[in-house]
């Protein structure tokens, strides 16, 4: 018998089961743009926004582009170690769905360490999709948080084989 992976966490009358986030469920092959044209930040955005737009043509362009921008006005997305999780909450989506980029070379995105940005990891959630947006952020940044983990995905050849390399990380996460 297959049981699904599950996560238990501290809820209001005790404890509660919560099906664990596979990244496979919000990621797809054709979701793995590669060899990005290394621009200054908000020209990458505008041409990682118009790339996602062309693959996801319910989300309202602007939009996107909005709020995308907004966020990183708060606050830069690139977390460190060549890595950038940018996020939104839009309108447009039935799902959510994580997009990876990978630049040409290191992108100057303001991040917290100052270094170049060369893995982008872009979630988007539907307005009705808070919490799991949330918990999938957090599972991202378990993943991706081993130095080794972003050594071996910055050895992938081209964007199937980031794709499956992801897979493989996510599957050893159990929770």
């Amino acid at each position: 018998m297959i049981r699904a992976a599950i996560t238990v966490r501290m809820a209001r009358g005790g404890l509660e089961e919560v099906p664990t986030l596979r990244l496979g469920d919000y990621l797809q092959e054709d979701f793995v743009l590669w060899d990005l044209p290394c621009l200054d930040k908000s020209s990458f955005m505008k041409d990682l926004v118009a790339r996602v737009v062309a693959l996801l043509p319910a989300v309202d362009e602007q939009e996107l582009l909005d709020r995308l921008l907004a966020r990183e006005a708060q606050q830069s997305t690139g977390i460190g170690g060549g890595l950038a999780l940018p996020h939104a909450i839009v309108s447009g989506l039935e799902r959510t769905v994580l997009v990876v980029g990978r630049p040409r070379g290191g992108l100057d995105f303001a991040a917290l360490d100052s270094e170049p940005v060369d893995l982008i990891f872009l979630l988007l959630s539907p307005t009705n999709a808070d919490e799991k947006h949330l918990r999938l952020l957090a599972r991202l940044a378990r993943i991706l948080s081993p130095e080794e983990t972003l050594v071996q995905l910055r050895t992938a050849s081209g964007p199937k084989e980031l794709f499956q390399m992801l897979l493989e990380q996510d599957a050893r996460h159990v929770y």
